[in-house]
């Protein structure tokens, strides 16, 4: 029997801060809590209005009627309930899933060693503080992409004259390439599903 002494690869990490974005989280709570409550209520105030009415009038048949009126009240007010929170929630992932799906395109875009060009998000999106993040970060890289394509111009038209032999004029050559990939990546056409993308 052996005693394992290698610490697991994987730490357990315990997240105990549930409002990461206070303002997004809170105001898609609210609604959701004001929607689901505001149907319960509503469901809960005709319940009300069936069973004062029995009570005005407590016949066997009346009992019998309010009892399936109930029953269809609750029915009905819960596929009410359920559909308005699901067209809530379309709303709701369209303005989150947009950014991503955008983002998720920009990110292909650099994979494929272009940089896109950033596109500001639609009036009612979320995520615009992450958004604007990515954004800065992209130019960031683009603009140093730009400072070290000059920096191998200068390199290259220093260099050139005196490159007299096969390995140095080999090596500017390497360098020539280096620069054209990177002025292409910054220069080049954008993927165009981006250009699809409302």
């Amino acid at each position: 029997m052996s005693v394992d002494t290698q610490p697991s690869t994987r730490p357990h990490v315990v997240r105990r801060k549930f409002l990461l974005d206070a303002g997004f989280q809170l105001r898609y709570i609210l609604r959701l809590a004001a929607l689901g409550g505001g149907g319960v209520l509503l469901v809960g105030v005709l319940a009300y209005r069936v069973h004062m009415s029995l009570m005005s009038n407590p016949t066997p048949m009346a009992v019998v009627t309010s009892g399936e009126t109930l029953l269809w009240l609750t029915g009905l007010g819960a596929l009410g309930v359920a559909g308005v929170l699901a067209l809530f929630g379309l709303v709701l992932t369209h303005r989150v899933a947009g950014p991503v799906y955008v983002m998720s395109l920009y990110i292909a875009t650099l994979a494929a060693g272009r940089y896109p060009r950033m596109r500001p998000l639609r009036q009612k999106d979320e995520l615009r503080g992450f958004f604007d993040r990515f954004s800065e970060a992209v130019d960031r890289i683009r603009e140093r992409e730009a400072e070290e394509a000059r920096l191998l111009s200068e390199v290259i038209d220093t260099l050139g004259p005196l490159a007299t032999t096969q390995e140095t004029q080999a090596a500017l050559s390497i360098l020539g390439s280096i620069r054209a990939r990177k002025r292409q990546a910054i220069e080049g056409p954008t993927s165009g599903a981006l250009k699809s993308v409302a």
